[in-house]
């Protein structure tokens, strides 16, 4: 049986000249010849890549356990499909494509409101890029920094800045946080603006996790991004996006904010108890989010038993 490799290892299968051809389709035609030409090609991806087939349909199955439903007709076909539409809106987002209309934001004024700056903890969900939209809707100038560590999302970041250079969120490319990235993202702090990590795939710098329950079964999350938090003494806020399925909305997406810790001091035996605390509290942000819209979840790999760079018992975080 051939080893599962770390999702950070497997092959980037989006090109920046694939993205362009698509974008390129929906200007011509819109969202309907849009979805007429990807059709065929995401059902050869879903026939041919058993990988991520085999991964969507499992994590499929485990909601339908959890909530008690059955597993939606083609489930995973419809997830990557629905993957697909959402590489669309992430261009159109950042080209500005996208308006406050088209968002059902939630909870915003509490972040907003709130002149401390903070760590904003996502997931692979929806369409973050989105985010941006909220911060220039309300004229804050504070800077939305977005930690990322693979050299797929600098490629697609690269693509982002050419589609649109004045696009306000700074990426930052960080594969260890050593003092100098410690010094610099907690001068962002100091000034007002808002870091973003996601917790459902492997920490920067280091494979460290913490199993948490996650749709009924434990999963390892990563620690660090509420590691990163408690370190730099500020507000954590969950913020998860899916698309809107409310029928009395005519938004496209929403957004929802939740602030999951304040910062406190707590002694080094307590440290650990606290951190899972916060990242208990934003997992169940991400159940109840995905709950309602269970098809905006793009993690295409074994969530519940991920392979590992380094899979010591010592990575984990024991609660």
């Amino acid at each position: 049986m051939t080893e599962q490799k770390h999702w950070s290892q497997q092959q980037e299968t989006t090109s920046t000249l694939g993205i362009r051809v698509l974008l390129g389709i929906f200007r011509l035609g819109g969202r309907a010849l849009f979805h007429l030409t990807l059709w065929p090609v995401v059902v050869f991806f879903w026939l041919t890549v058993a990988r991520s087939r085999n991964a969507s349909s499992a994590y499929l199955r485990q909601m339908a356990r959890f909530t008690g439903t059955t597993v939606p007709f083609l489930g995973s076909l419809r997830h990557l499909m629905r993957f697909s539409d959402t590489i669309l809106d992430k261009i159109l987002a950042v080209s500005g494509s996208f308006g406050a209309q088209d968002l059902n934001v939630v909870n915003a004024e509490d972040i907003l409101d709130d002149p401390r700056g903070g760590v904003i903890i996502t997931a692979h969900t929806g369409c973050i890029e989105l985010c941006q939209v909220i911060s220039e809707g309300q004229r804050t100038g504070r800077t939305l920094h977005v930690l990322v560590h693979t050299v797929h999302a600098v490629r697609f970041n690269k693509l982002v800045r050419k589609i649109n250079p004045q696009f306000a969120v700074n990426h930052i490319e960080v594969t260890s946080i050593g003092p100098q990235t410690a010094m610099e993202l907690s001068d962002f702090i100091d000034r007002g603006d808002w870091i973003v990590i996601v917790a459902d795939r492997t920490p920067i710098g280091s494979s460290s996790t913490i199993d948490i329950s996650f749709l009924g079964r434990k999963a390892p999350f990563a620690a660090g991004p509420f590691i990163l938090a408690h370190v730099l003494g500020c507000p954590a806020w969950s913020m998860i996006c899916t698309r809107e399925t409310s029928p009395l909305s005519k938004a496209r997406y929403r957004v929802e904010f939740a602030k999951i810790a304040e910062p406190r001091p707590v002694n080094r035996r307590e440290r650990n108890a606290a951190i899972a605390e916060m990242a208990e509290l934003w997992v169940k942000t991400l159940e109840k989010a995905l709950m309602d819209s269970p098809l905006d979840w793009f993690n295409f790999f074994d969530f519940w038993r991920p392979a590992s760079i380094k899979d010591a018992p010592e990575n984990r975080l024991k609660q």
